[in-house]
């Protein structure tokens, strides 16, 4: 079960359904007004829960980016067998400034319209680090389809949140050592993927599904 990054859906993990057919990766719920991240990882598990197969195990948890976040809240509700982030963070802190601030101006910003939000979605696409083009249309294709309200409020819940001190399963982290969105983690252990930004499951499929099949067969 992965959970896409902001500005993504389920296509995110198509480089990943080849290697992965039973892959799951629920949809977004609709964000409740002011709803914090831990009240929204909450009703998403809930969802999740609701998907799984009755005794359904092992369950392996994880996201990219935001999903990842969401994952990590969602631990003590789901008690998965292992969590998987992927570019992703515990806190806030974690957290290029630079974003805090975008995060920020969005709350007061109206809602980019046409060829004014197409520009701005690929504008923050840049930032993601190395990849080739295909792989930067394919993210474009997604951000595209994102509500702006989705995204500001996303913003506004990642900066309030208060992050995960403790994940109580096995937690493994894959992040490329460009990121420059969530800098490579100073401690902890971190799987580098050589040469990756910030989505490395796209750009560097092959060596994240290599570290994912790891997990699978070590459980």
């Amino acid at each position: 079960m992965l959970l896409p990054g902001l500005g993504a859906d389920s296509r995110l993990f198509d480089p990943q359904r080849g290697d992965f057919p039973d892959l799951i990766s629920p949809a977004w719920l609709e964000p409740a007004s002011g709803e914090s991240l831990a009240s929204y990882a909450g009703r998403m598990a809930e969802r999740v829960r609701a998907s799984l197969p009755a005794g359904d195990r092992p369950l392996i948890l994880g996201g990219v980016s935001f999903g990842g976040m969401l994952a990590a809240q969602m631990t003590p509700l789901l008690r998965p067998d292992a969590v998987v982030l992927i570019g992703s963070a515990l806190r806030p802190k974690e957290i290029a400034f630079s974003l805090k601030v975008m995060a920020m101006a969005g709350r007061w910003m109206p809602a980019p319209a046409g060829e004014s939000a197409k520009f701005m979605g690929r504008a923050f696409i840049r930032r993601l680090g190395p990849m080739k083009r295909e792989h930067r249309r394919f993210l474009e294709s997604m951000i595209d389809a994102v509500p702006f309200s989705f995204l500001r409020w996303a913003g506004e819940a990642i900066f309030g949140w208060e992050g995960v001190a403790i994940v109580e399963p096995k937690l493994v982290r894959l992040h490329g050592e460009m990121d420059r969105i969530i800098p490579f983690p100073k401690s902890g252990l971190v799987h580098a993927i050589r040469g990756a930004g910030h989505v490395p499951n796209v750009s560097h499929a092959v060596e994240v599904n290599t570290h994912l099949r790891a997990v699978v067969r070590n459980l």
